[in-house]
């Protein structure tokens, strides 16, 4: 399901950037996935991070050593941007900074997997950034 939801939110979006992919051209309009994610902008790759997390299921968000759902998980971590955005200039910098670990215990945030296995937020958001690259 989180590859569906994934592949949809690509979808979106491709269509979102096409028609200023063709404005900028006299060609038809291809895109690849390489020039529809070269078009976003760092704001739109945040927030398809934290919708990632938003998506995934049967997953639970660690922080503090308290479990909480992925929703609550994605509304966290809206916030800290919303509170410390002015700081962050791009998707690395959001992850480095604000969804990687505790500002007030330092304790790495992590996230445990329908089949058990724990992986800390940080490397799940840079694998998922990876992808859009």
């Amino acid at each position: 399901m989180k590859t569906i939801t994934s592949i949809a939110l690509f979808i979106l979006c491709l269509v979102a950037v096409q028609p200023a992919v063709a404005q900028q051209s006299d060609t038809p309009a291809i895109t690849t996935a390489a020039s529809a994610t070269g078009a976003l902008s760092e704001s739109q790759k945040i927030d398809y991070l934290i919708d990632n997390i938003r998506g995934m299921k049967g997953a639970t968000f660690i922080r503090n050593g308290s479990e909480h759902s992925c929703q609550e998980a994605a509304d966290h971590l809206k916030a800290k941007w919303e509170k410390h955005g002015a700081k962050i200039k791009s998707a690395e910098d959001f992850i480095t900074h604000l969804a990687t670990k505790s500002s007030m215990s330092g304790e790495v945030y992590k996230i445990r997997f329908a089949d058990g296995r724990e992986e800390p937020t940080g490397e799940v958001l840079l694998k998922a950034l990876g992808q859009l690259k």
